[in-house]
């Protein structure tokens, strides 16, 4: 798997999409974040804590993280307070919240390692970071099944691939299902197979109304992002009755 700094500077040369890159940074585990943004990631304990002098901080209204220490080393000398780490990119990017200006990431260093969330794009940032702790539990379905059910529950942008005809596209025969239905985590994975049956459309649905509306869909299963990039994987149609008694 490509590093995150390998994808952006990938990005820079113009041979990597936004997807990608989105990806790479919501999947990341090794963040130094801002310590003033610390009580957002919902603990309190850190196993370092990294101050770059003893006075400032980044302007009001933004988050500096970094990726790794060496590009944190970058700006060693700039007052810019406090920074916790390790982060994980999904800690990071599920507690952004609407009244954040912007996140810069690896501010200071190269440009090519430079990225920079405004504020128009922090919900889909939000969203990217959901998707990914998704489709983690998802890769492990027996590991947290409450965590998982409760994430299916909740997630609110599912994506369908729905014929002219407005039937539920599906993937026929996988998984040992006969019929079941493409559900997919993220624009990344639905695009793959967008592309190969141009003559579909896209559908988002929250997870509730997703669970109510397959069953009425004629199909007998769920295959979650067929083709990738996100985790593939293969539920009975009647996970959804499990899911939806959590409302």
């Amino acid at each position: 798997m490509s590093t995150v700094l390998e994808v952006l500077g990938r990005f820079a040369a113009k041979q990597a999409t936004t997807h990608e890159v989105m990806r790479a940074l919501a999947s990341h585990e090794g963040y130094f974040v801002q310590l003033g943004f610390a009580p957002n990631l919902g603990r309190s304990e850190f196993e370092r804590i990294v101050m770059l002098g003893k006075n400032g901080a980044p302007p009001p209204g933004e988050l500096y993280v970094f990726t790794d220490e060496s590009c944190l080393d970058l700006v060693a000398t700039q007052p810019l307070g406090g920074f916790v780490t390790p982060v994980t990119g999904i800690e990071l990017f599920c507690a952004l919240e609407d009244g954040l200006v912007k996140m810069k990431v690896n501010v200071g260093g190269p440009l090519e390692h430079f990225w920079f969330v405004g504020k128009d794009a922090v919900p889909l940032a939000r969203l990217w970071g959901r998707a990914v702790r998704l489709e983690a539990l998802l890769a492990t379905p027996e590991v947290r099944k409450d965590a998982l059910a409760a994430a299916l529950r909740t997630f609110e942008a599912f994506t369908l691939l729905v014929h002219p005809n407005d039937s539920v596209a599906t993937a026929v025969g996988a998984g040992g299902f006969e019929n079941p239905a493409m559900v997919f985590t993220s624009p990344d994975s639905y695009e793959r197979v967008l592309e190969k049956n141009p003559g579909m459309r896209t559908a988002h649905v929250s997870g509730r109304e997703l669970f109510e509306l397959l069953p009425r869909a004629g199909v007998d299963g769920i295959v979650f992002n067929p083709m990738g990039p996100g985790a593939t994987a293969v539920m009975p149609l009647s996970v959804g009755v499990s899911v939806l008694q959590l409302s």
